[in-house]
C-alpha cells in the first residue's frame, strides 16, 4: 500500500505513538492516583519526561498557616519531633493496601491513627515523618471510597480546600491502570513545610512522580493545595528511577 505524500515516515508515526501512549499511561495513573488535583497541566502543558519536579511557593493561605505551626502538638501523641533534616535512605516499613496501592506504617513516625474505612492520619513532625505522610496520602488518593475524605482531612484548611471541596470528585480509581509507591526525594524540609518528591510505576510500565506539598497543621502533616485548589506540583513522566531512593512495598 502506498502511503500519502502528507504523511509522515513510519518510524516518525511509530515514535509519535509511542510518546501518546505513554503520555496516556501518565494520566491514567493520575486518575488512579488521585493526587492531581486538576488535570489541566497534563493536557494543556509539558508532556515530556521530567526527570527533575521542583517544589513550588507556598500559597497565601499556607505561608500564614506557617506563623501558627510552631506550638502545635501532634494529633495523637507523637512525641518525635526534628525541625530540620532529610531522608537519604529507604527506612524499614511495614506495607499494607489501601485499595490496591501498598502504604508504609512506621513505628513512631505514623501513622498513629487508622480508621474502619482505612483512612490513615498522624505522622510525626520529623523527615521521616513527612516522607511516610506524603506515601500515605499517595496511596489513600488512590482508593475512590476515601477520596471525598482525603480531600477534605487531609489538605491544609484554607481558601484552597474551600475551593478544592466544591468541585467534583474524579477518577473512580475502580480498574484499569494500578500504581504502585516505587521511590522518594525528600527535596525540602524544616519542621513546618516538606515537599516529597513520590515516584511511582502503574500496571502498565510507566514511570512517574509528583512532588507532595506538605504543612504541619493542627498537629498533622496535611497537603498545600493553591488558592483555587489546583495542585501546586503537577505530576510528571519519569525516563527512570534513577536520583530516586528506591522504596516500595509490593
Amino acid at each position: 500500500m502506498t502511503n500519502d505524500a502528507s504523511s509522515p515516515p513510519a518510524d516518525e508515526n511509530t515514535g509519535a505513538s509511542k510518546k501518546l501512549i505513554g503520555s496516556a499511561v501518565v494520566v491514567a495513573a493520575i486518575v488512579v492516583l488521585g493526587l492531581v488535583l486538576s488535570l489541566t497541566n497534563i493536557f494543556g502543558g509539558e508532556t515530556e519526561p521530567t526527570a527533575n519536579p521542583s517544589a513550588p511557593s507556598p500559597s497565601t493561605a499556607t505561608a500564614t498557616a506557617t506563623q501558627t505551626a510552631q506550638n502545635e502538638a501532634s494529633v495523637c501523641g507523637l512525641e518525635a519531633v526534628e525541625l530540620s533534616g532529610t531522608v537519604t535512605t529507604a527506612p524499614t516499613a511495614t506495607w499494607a493496601l489501601v485499595g490496591t496501592t501498598a502504604a508504609p506504617s512506621i513505628e513512631g513516625q505514623g501513622p498513629g491513627k487508622i480508621d474502619g474505612d482505612g483512612f490513615r492520619s498522624c505522622y510525626a513532625r520529623t523527615p521521616t515523618g513527612a516522607l511516610v505522610a506524603a506515601a500515605n496520602y499517595a496511596a489513600i488518593g488512590s482508593y475512590a471510597p476515601l477520596r471525598a475524605r482525603f480531600y477534605d482531612e487531609a489538605t491544609v484548611p484554607g481558601p484552597g480546600r474551600d475551593a478544592l471541596l466544591k468541585k467534583p470528585i474524579t477518577g473512580a480509581g475502580d480498574g484499569g491502570t494500578r500504581v504502585q509507591i516505587a521511590g522518594f526525594r525528600v527535596l525540602r524540609y524544616d519542621g513546618n513545610q516538606a515537599d516529597v518528591d513520590i515516584a511511582f510505576r502503574t500496571s502498565n510500565g510507566a514511570v512517574g512522580a509528583s512532588v507532595l506539598n506538605l504543612q504541619w497543621s493542627g498537629g498533622d502533616w496535611k497537603i498545600r493545595v493553591a488558592d483555587d485548589g489546583t495542585e501546586l506540583s503537577p505530576v510528571v513522566q519519569l525516563p527512570s528511577l534513577s536520583g530516586y531512593t528506591l522504596w516500595a512495598g509490593a
